[in-house]
């Protein structure tokens, strides 16, 4: 059965960096789940506006397929049948969607969180990305962090973690599935 370890979390809470280390862990490419939006998207995000629920239904599956496909090409090259993908991810539903479109694909949702104010300094901080710091509180609006017994899941506040830390618990995780 393939895996697929998705980096969750709001803009700046460091999805590409931990996703980056992970995938270089398990011999596998990093899926930037960025990249796979629509430019339709890409656009409204680009001039402040949040997606909708609509919006993101068919990123959502892009990501579930792209990642699973992925994950059983690395198979092929006598890898682990393993992906690495960054999603935000912030809804439950999202998560629900994710799994049911590749219902033979196990997804272990890594979620990365910090408070709102430190998510606003780090977007500040970078350069050359369309989410801006003034789209973190859309999306700190809707968040629904796992709870507990959603499957799969780990939630790791990474305000004062360093990467290191992150990305050792997340390891701990994920192999411990």
């Amino acid at each position: 059965m393939p895996k697929v370890i998705v980096i969750a979390g709001t803009a700046g809470t460091g999805k590409t960096t931990i996703g980056v280390a992970l995938a270089n862990h398990y011999h596998t490419q990093f899926i930037e789940g960025d990249n796979l939006h629509p430019k339709t998207n890409i656009d409204k995000m680009s001039h402040g506006i949040p997606l909708t629920d609509e919006d993101r239904w068919g990123w959502l599956k892009q990501i579930s397929e792209f990642a699973t496909t992925s994950a059983l090409e690395n198979a092929k090259l006598g890898e682990e049948a393993i992906a690495v993908v960054s999603c935000s991810a912030l809804k439950k539903v999202y998560r629900d969607l994710i799994r049911e479109t590749s219902p033979d694909t196990e997804f272990i949702f890594t979620f990365l969180y910090c408070s709102v104010e430190t998510l606003i300094e780090r977007v500040t901080q970078r350069k050359g990305h369309y989410m801006k710091s003034d789209m973190i509180q859309s999306q700190f609006d809707i968040l629904q962090l796992p709870k507990e017994d959603e499957p799969g899941c780990i939630v790791l506040d990474v305000t004062e973690c360093a990467v290191e830390e992150v990305l050792e618990k997340a390891l701990d995780f994920v192999d411990g599935k």
